[in-house]
């Protein structure tokens, strides 16, 4: 009994380490002559230690899976049945027969490749890899049970004569990409699963083919090679790889539509069902690259996968898309063949005595007691032969990775030095596709077989190789830590980045000042006023880069008073005066969305057309009703602001010239106007502070002579620059980066206020021109002044009456 139970475990572990003939030019195989190879060449070793020990746990599932089969009801039966019915009735109304899916595989592709570039080799058994493990072998090397995924060492057993030859990326992507051409002209969506093998829809280039003429469905033989001479012909035929001796593609010249062999030069006609169609494509891959390929047609992609595999190498096979003839297909199927049924699922499924798909349908109730869900309504889909239908179109990913298998590694200094390595791969890799990925995971695989992975999620996405790195060491070095004082000893190491967030994506919700000054990327960009801006903009877009933000602003500053003085002579006269038209209130409805000092009462301030006789004299602009006053006396200006605000408390038009206190008649207009003379109060005990205490080492810059500007409004409507005699003024002297003036202040609020004024100003204007462009008040004149300024008032008090009334346009509305 002993001896059976160890028998049966030997076969089972037997049929792991056994050679996996599911692949084409593997028929017909001494299965036991190369299984008897494989053992005695790989006891002993690593592999053969994790194999024997995956095994074991394969067998613990299995006998776990028996226990809890052995407990099932015919009651639970009986109900699992019925579910599976009911699953079985709903996947069938889903069945969709309607679409057309190619599997296209290359032949042997990397093998093939160096067959081509290497001639003699077309005749020897060869692989392409190393000794330690092969990616692929030709269709001669197979007959010796050779294949991928078989380590070298093993192969030089199984055939003394095998030719190993170094692996050339490379060169195979060059082809590929060729290849790719091609399959783009039948599918543009084509969905690629590796460099020789992909999956087409050709459904809508089926309805297109319809229509072709016979020219269009027409391709030469040799086509890069327009009248070449017999023995130029010669040598690339023999150049064409020998994949099997009785392979359709083996012949020595290409056969034409009837059969006989065709010369250089020749051409083919195609037709216009599917089975040409995917000739015809078959047919240029090979003339263009001289390599052949194997394909698949089939309503699914599942079917199509298997269907590609039935006549290799160098042919096509169709299933007709019918439900009797899939179900037929299907019947006698070995489970293996189906894509997503390892060794392991098959192993499983044997010892249940599961082998084709039509097991699969007969055994399903008791399937869906044993297996996950996802489990076993995939073997319920294979066993009614249906599959995804859909390719997808350029699926968005989910992760990128790279990794390396290679000899024991165990000095640091190396490992470090091959994780860089990955990264840096993996950054190049990132770059093309313009990904950024927050989680970076390192995968590392010991001598052992022992698989860990580490994960770190980062704050914010990353790309280049440094950030990249910067991770994988330090995960990489905490494994080291873990296994000291023993060495980490790896035979793999792979490094992945995960949670991609796109490079356009992910960009700064919050608004910023540095947005802001940013010129075309302020948020307030879709505002009503933004559009006129542009145009005025778009003729100086080569100026604007090299001008700082202030310096814009004082040009558009300058631009729209320019605009306003055309618009006033036009309305006006020639000699009429330059000042801004009066406001009067509109609806209430006209201006919930306006500022209440855009729809005042004239004021008493009346400033007459500058010209070249005053140019020593300065205009300053009431920041509520934003005439040009003519004075540089802040009595005078201070007047006209509180006549202003309180215009605005009243509501109403009938103006008046009054400069006095009394006039107003509100209580917070005297409050304003007694926060205004206690700032230039306490603005004229600065400056006799400053005469008489100067003091030294500030870090602001003390200058004796100021430079002041002043906005000459004449014929050109330029601005001029003046340095007038040098000033007694010891303190600091701020100039606004706007209007270009001189604000003889050493208040920093103050002067931040009046800045704030000036970059608003456009925006109050555009606003109160909307809703008082058709009101037309007459100007109210004033006396003219001397004296120096301070442009503006302190906001606090003015501030809270204006909140009152409506919203208020400053700087600080743009970061909101």
């Amino acid at each position: 009994m002993e001896n059976g139970v160890a028998s049966t475990k030997e076969e089972g572990f037997l049929s792991r380490m056994a050679l996996n003939d599911n692949k084409a030019g593997m028929e017909g195989l001494d299965r036991d002559k190369i299984n008897k190879i494989i053992m005695e060449t790989s006891k002993g070793s690593k592999f053969y230690e994790n194999e024997l020990k995956r095994d074991q746990q394969v067998n613990q599932r299995i006998t776990k899976m028996m226990l809890q089969k052995a407990r099932i009801t015919e009651q639970q039966l009986k109900k699992a049945q019925a579910q599976v019915e009911k699953v079985s009735t709903a996947l069938e109304k889903s069945r969709d027969l309607s679409r057309v899916i190619v599997h296209v595989d290359m032949d042997a592709f990397y093998a093939a490749v160096e067959m081509r570039d290497c001639p003699e080799l077309k005749d020897k058994p060869m692989a392409v890899g190393s000794m330690s493990m092969l990616s692929t072998s030709n269709y001669h090397a197979r007959k010796y049970g050779v294949r991928a995924a078989m380590p070298g060492f093993i192969a030089k057993k199984l055939c003394p004569s095998l030719v190993i030859v170094p692996l050339n990326f490379d060169k195979y992507r060059a082809v590929s990409n060729e290849i790719r051409e091609i399959f783009a002209d039948y599918d543009p969506n084509f969905q690629p699963m590796s460099l020789d093998e992909a999956y087409l829809d050709f459904t809508d280039h089926l309805e297109q083919r319809q229509h072709w003429p016979e020219s269009t469905r027409t391709h030469h033989f040799h086509e890069k090679k327009a009248e070449p001479s017999q023995e130029a012909v010669t040598e690339v035929r023999e150049l064409s790889p020998v994949l099997f001796e009785d392979s359709p593609g083996s012949s020595p010249s290409p056969v034409g539509p009837e059969g006989v062999h065709a010369p250089a030069g020749d051409f083919e006609v195609f037709g216009t069902s599917v089975e040409e169609a995917v000739r015809e494509m078959r047919f240029r891959i090979e003339q263009k690259t001289m390599l052949t390929a194997s394909a698949g047609i089939a309503p699914n992609m599942m079917l199509a996968k298997v269907c590609s595999d039935k006549n290799k190498p160098n042919g096509q096979y169709r299933l007709p898309s019918t439900r009797e003839a899939v179900m037929d297909f299907i019947q006698n199927l070995p489970v293996r063949k189906v894509c997503g049924i390892g060794k392991v699922s098959e192993k499983m499924l044997n010892a249940l005595g599961i082998s084709t798909c039509s097991h699969l349908g007969q055994q399903m109730a008791l399937l869906s007691l044993l297996f996950s869900e996802t489990a076993w309504h995939h073997f319920l889909e294979v066993s009614l032969g249906l599959g995804s239908t859909y390719i997808p179109r350029h699926e968005e990913r989910k992760s990128m990775s790279t990794e390396r298998t290679f000899k024991e590694l165990s000095k640091v200094e190396e490992q470090l030095s091959l994780c860089r390595e990955l990264c840096e791969d993996l950054a190049e890799d990132m770059k093309k596709e313009g990904l950024k990925g927050k989680t970076v995971t390192l995968k590392l695989k010991n001598v052992n077989f022992e698989v860990k992975t580490r994960a770190m999620t980062l704050p914010c996405a990353v790309a280049t190789v440094d950030e990249i790195f910067a991770v994988a060491k330090d995960l990489l070095k905490t494994e080291i830590e873990n296994e000291s004082p023993q060495p980490l000893r790896l035979r793999l190491m792979g490094v992945r980045i995960s949670a991609f967030a796109s490079l356009d994506d992910k960009k700064p919700l919050q608004k910023s000042i540095v947005g802001f000054l940013q010129s075309g990327k302020a948020d307030c960009s879709n505002l009503p006023w933004r559009s006129k801006q542009r145009q005025t903009e778009g003729s100086q877009a080569t100026v604007g880069l090299q001008q700082s933000f202030f310096q814009r602003a004082h040009v558009r500053r300058l631009q729209l008073e320019a605009a306003n003085a055309a618009t006033k002579n036009e309305g006006s006269g020639e000699n009429a005066p330059v000042i801004a038209n009066t406001r009067t209130p509109a609806t209430a409805s006209e201006n919930n969305h306006l500022p209440p000092d855009l729809s005042e009462n004239p004021s008493p301030v009346q400033a007459h057309a500058s010209t070249s006789a005053c140019e020593e004299s300065e205009t300053l602009t009431c920041p509520v009703c934003f005439r040009k006053v003519e004075t540089t006396d802040l009595n005078v200006f201070n007047t006209h602001i509180d006549q202003c605000l309180s215009n605005a408390s009243q509501k109403t038009n009938n103006g008046t010239e009054s400069d006095t206190e009394s006039e107003s008649g509100l209580k917070k207009d005297r409050e304003e106007r007694a926060a205004v003379n206690k700032l230039r109060r306490r603005h004229e005990a600065q400056e006799k502070k400053s005469k008489v205490n100067p003091q030294k080492g500030q870090s602001s810059v003390k200058k004796d002579s100021v430079q002041k500007v002043s906005l000459i409004k004449d014929d050109n409507k330029t601005a001029t620059l003046q340095e007038p005699q040098p000033s007694n003024s010891k303190g600091p002297v701020f100039v606004c980066p706007v209007c270009q003036l001189t604000q003889e202040t050493h208040d920093l609020a103050v002067f931040n206020h009046h800045v704030d004024l000036c970059l608003n100003q456009e925006v109050l204007h555009e606003l109160g021109r909307q809703t008082s462009s058709s009101i037309n008040p007459s100007p109210v004149k004033n006396s003219k002044s001397t004296g120096k300024c301070v442009r503006d008032t302190p906001s606090s008090p003015p501030s809270k009456k204006v909140k009152s009334l409506g919203p208020c346009n400053t700087i600080d509305k743009f970061f909101r």
